[in-house]
């Protein structure tokens, strides 16, 4: 299939992989419901997780790769190309989890295990550039025995999110807690403000993992791995106050404890003409074994932010959609609108490392619809590899929208 960003009638995909180097640009036809793939681009992978700038013409990855280090690539009619890729240069080097790139657009972010970096980004080309920062989370004389290795992100930092006013957070499994941070406007170097603890004290083994900030910037939301929670806080000048929270696990799964699953991501659902304030929480969980499957998770969230406790406004219920496989490494998330209008229907990325995904069985990224509250829930629409296909990828890690 050849690549043609132009054609309204196609969304294109990246994604990465955990056992496969390449990174495989995606198309998803949704007038046919189908998922092909465009080409297979030489990368410098396994590569974990993804993120694009605003015009999504600039790709930036992290590498499980030695030395560590982050990569940019560029997107247009030509297909997806390597600008260049910068080191991680604390020596040894910690292997970083999540990238991000937040507005201004002049710096990129980044965190794994025990250390996190701010590099700026070159205004012409796009690129990844110089190494301004680096945030430790573990104690500094502790630093140079410190697991650095991609076995540290079970246990250290595994993210790094922003407020609309300027406040950085950073989920750190190990230490139970979320590290808050300051942002200077004008060079982006970030000031430790706050560690906030888990909410259920620090025996909770909660192991937060995974943060998304509310458009408002004023409330916080957090999967925790171990515990399989999502926690939501009320994000004030010094801190965080914890507000409610939610599990991941629907009320049909009594014969499963949360030690049988493990917390992955979530997302805000897009905003819309007539919601600007998102409706809804996506969340995903995977199964701790091949024996157990995962679960997508729907929240409904007021026009606030806060969770909806009961249907006195004659909604509908939280939703639960169980996948087709525990997920192995990855149940990442990626969601876009279906078209521009009215509606609150979003396409959803899925990715999948699961064994069955990463053989024969194929689905390492799918394809799933949400066509919002009372309308059936999710869906599967398609799946990239298809089962016994030629060409594959060995399981999906993180795969992003580029249109």
């Amino acid at each position: 299939m050849a690549l043609n960003s132009t054609s309204p009638s196609v969304r294109h995909i990246v994604s990465g992989s955990f056992r496969s180097l390449s990174l495989f640009v995606l198309a998803f036809s949704p007038l046919h419901r189908s998922l092909e793939l465009v080409n297979t681009v030489p990368a410098f992978g396994p590569h974990q997780y993804l993120a694009t700038n605003p015009r999504k013409d600039r790709i930036y990855t992290t590498s499980w790769a030695l030395p560590p280090t982050l990569s940019t690539w560029s997107f247009d009619h030509r297909g997806v190309h390597h600008l260049n890729s910068v080191p991680i240069t604390q020596l040894p080097a910690a292997t970083s989890s999540y990238i991000t790139i937040p507005p201004p657009f002049t710096h990129a972010y980044s965190a794994g295990g025990p250390t996190g970096e701010v590099h700026t980004i070159d205004p012409v080309s796009g690129a990844l550039s110089t190494k301004v920062q680096q945030l430790l989370f573990v104690p500094e004389d502790q630093l140079e025995n410190a697991d650095k290795t991609r076995a540290a992100l079970r246990y250290g930092s595994h993210g790094v999110e922003f407020s609309s006013a300027g406040y950085a957070f950073v989920p750190v499994l190990g230490t139970n807690a979320i590290e808050m941070y300051t942002r200077d406007p004008e060079t982006g170097l970030l000031t430790h403000l706050a560690s906030i603890p888990s909410p259920r004290g620090p025996d909770a083994h909660d192991g937060p993992r995974h943060v998304k900030v509310h458009p408002n910037g004023r409330v916080l939301y957090c999967v925790t791995e171990h515990s399989n929670l999502v926690d939501a806080y009320k994000i004030t000048p010094t801190g965080l106050v914890h507000l409610s929270s939610r599990t991941l696990l629907p009320p049909s799964t009594p014969l499963l404890t949360p030690s049988s699953y493990r917390g992955d991501t979530l997302l805000l659902g897009p905003s819309t003409p007539s919601h600007p304030a998102p409706r809804a929480l996506f969340a995903s969980t995977r199964g701790a074994n091949p024996s157990v499957r995962g679960w997508l998770s729907v929240f409904r969230l007021d026009r606030d932010g806060l969770f909806i406790d009961d249907k006195s406004d004659g909604g509908s219920e939280d939703e639960y959609w169980e996948t087709p496989t525990s997920g192995g490494k990855a149940h990442a998330l990626d969601v876009v609108l279906k078209d521009h209008g009215e509606g609150e229907g979003v396409w959803i990325l899925l990715t999948d490392d699961d064994d069955v995904a990463a053989g024969e069985g194929g689905g390492g990224v799918r394809v799933l619809e949400w066509d919002g509250w009372g309308t059936g829930g999710v869906k599967v629409v398609a799946g990239w590899p298809r089962p016994g296909e030629g060409e594959r990828m060995e399981g999906g890690s993180h795969a992003v929208w580029l249109d």
